[in-house]
């Protein structure tokens, strides 16, 4: 019986993940204290994207310390979609010139991957100048840049948000 190589990297991709699971997911054992601080729903007019929830030490966030951003997507999200996404709102927000944020394409390409349906992504912030990155509680990427780190998670948790409603939602600053 012949098995074709896409079904046997699926199999082992499976047996991964089941292995990750039976671990626990990065962001448990990266942060054994972290406590959900909040959580805010991303929709575009109608459309639920996804779910977020910012985790920190005991609950106490600090834009310095560790913290860690889940997304929980409510659509199949393409890589080139999440990509092409990010770059606009770093460039809303004056992250940075258009030219180093054209610079970080190929960076969010490296690390970024498309999302299913009902998957999760960790941003985990360690607080020693990395961001990792997971796909449902396994990391697959480490990103260094300090610049890039900042604009990235500015997206969210930054002074120029689109959506300063979810942020305080997110930030726990909801009434």
């Amino acid at each position: 019986m012949l098995i074709r190589r896409r079904d046997l990297v699926f199999g082992l991709v499976g047996l991964f993940a089941l292995q990750g699971a039976a671990r626990g997911d990065a962001l448990s054992q990266i942060m054994p204290t972290a406590k959900r601080v909040g959580i805010a729903r991303f929709k575009v007019i109608f459309f639920k994207i996804y779910d977020a929830e910012l985790f920190a030490p005991n609950g106490s966030f600090s834009r310095n310390g560790p913290y860690a951003l889940r997304l929980t997507y409510l659509i199949n999200a393409r890589k080139d979609r999440i990509i092409s996404s990010t770059v606009k709102e770093m460039k809303r927000q004056k992250a940075a010139s258009k030219a180093v944020i054209e610079s970080w394409i190929p960076l969010m390409e490296r690390h970024f991957i498309s999302m299913d349906e009902g998957s999760q992504a960790d941003f985990i912030h360690t607080g020693d100048g990395r961001l990792l990155i997971t796909a449902n509680g396994r990391v697959i990427s480490e990103i260094t840049d300090g610049a890039f780190i900042t604009a990235l998670m500015d997206v969210w948790l930054g002074p120029k948000v689109r959506d300063k409603a979810f942020q305080d939602s997110l930030m726990g600053r909801a009434e």
